[in-house]
């Protein structure tokens, strides 16, 4: 007998019926089991390089998107009015030093006249008590009694005077050495003039790349006002979002791959950062009521952001906000992985299409 004949519409029908059943329970699971992103977005850390002394430029040492390595000149100030206030705070100090050796010589003499001052009053209490022992016994006159007295009395007020001059010799001087109240200010001021002096140069925090460079020679830069973009290199990350029902099995440390748009047809190695703890999606408060209102109509699912870094040097050409797939492998389905692994890479070589 003739072998029974096969329709191969049939078949076809069959084939492509399976494939879209094999294909609907992928997608159904793929994005649980195999999360993909193209939402992915390369990020750094952007700093507004502004001078923090004012002045006229007077060189501007990068152009505009260039490479720079950590410590490297961006841009100068004009210096000389800040060599010139370093060079008064270096004199105030000095001034400052006489004025604080004038101040102890004044202490060290005032000190020598209260001694003598003192020794003089002991003097005239000894020689006034022999007077007045010999004037009881009738040996020695009232009147020279009374001078006796006198002279004691006056040296008294020698020293009590001698005592007072010390007193403000040494208020005047303050305290010794180095926390001599105005010792300490005149060092300060000459601290922050080097330091301004030094703040002419600006310098690149990291290594990185300059952008948007606002300022020329001869302009007025003032303290605060971004002159440039600094893009900091060293460190480098990845941001997508995510469905929330695709976190379920992600953990911070999972490997994952990405794919950047900017460097079409390669396939870079990359680990789990961390998982966004929040989203801007809360519900909105009645302000007369301060309760919570109840959402409107049809909640679109939210998204939280997932961070990446790479587990390879990082690649040349790679810029800030590139657009990048992203493939994570939670380690739940080794098929599913090897399939979205495979459509990774169609996608790869898909870019450069793109």
């Amino acid at each position: 007998m003739d072998a029974p004949h096969r329709d191969p519409v049939r078949r076809l029908t069959l084939t492509l019926v399976l494939l879209a059943l094999v294909v609907l329970v992928y997608v159904l699971f793929a994005q649980r089991l195999t999360p993909l992103s193209r939402e992915g977005s390369v990020q750094a850390f952007l700093i507004r390089i502004a001078p923090e002394v004012a002045g006229k430029v007077s060189a501007v040492e990068v152009s505009d998107n260039s490479q720079v390595a950590a410590g490297a000149p961006l841009f100068r100030i004009n210096p000389d009015p800040y060599r010139i206030a370093l060079a008064q705070a270096e004199a105030h100090v000095s001034s400052v030093g006489q004025a604080i050796g004038a101040d102890t010589a004044a202490v060290q003499t005032a000190q020598a006249r209260m001694v003598q001052a003192k020794a003089a009053r002991d003097n005239a209490a000894d020689n006034a008590a022999r007077v007045l022992e010999l004037a009881r016994r009738g040996v020695m006159s009232a009147a020279q009694r009374d001078q006796a007295s006198a002279t004691l009395a006056q040296a008294e007020a020698v020293l009590t005077a001698s005592e007072a001059d010390l007193q403000r010799a040494r208020q005047s001087l303050g305290p010794q050495g180095e926390e001599n109240p105005r010792l300490k200010e005149a060092m300060a001021t000459l601290a922050k003039a080097r330091l301004d002096l030094m703040r002419t140069t600006v310098v690149a925090p990291n290594q990185g790349a300059i952008t948007n460079i606002q300022l020329a020679p001869g302009q007025y830069a003032a303290v605060g006002t971004p002159a440039m973009t600094f893009i900091d290199t060293g460190a480098i990350w990845i941001t997508t979002m995510l469905d929330e029902n695709a976190l379920e099995y992600l953990r911070a440390g999972q490997p994952a791959e990405i794919l950047f748009d900017v460097l079409p047809g390669r396939v870079f190695k990359a680990r789990l950062e961390s998982l966004g703890f929040g989203s801007a999606g809360s519900l909105g408060t009645d302000q007369s009521t301060g309760l919570l209102m109840a959402p409107s109509g049809k909640q679109a699912g939210r998204q939280f952001p997932v961070t990446l870094v790479l587990d390879e040097p990082l690649p040349r050409g790679l810029r800030y906000g590139s657009q990048a797939t992203v493939l994570f492998y939670p380690g739940k389905s080794a098929w599913m992985e090897w399939v979205g692994g495979l459509w990774l890479r169609v996608l790869a070589q898909l870019s450069y299409l793109s």
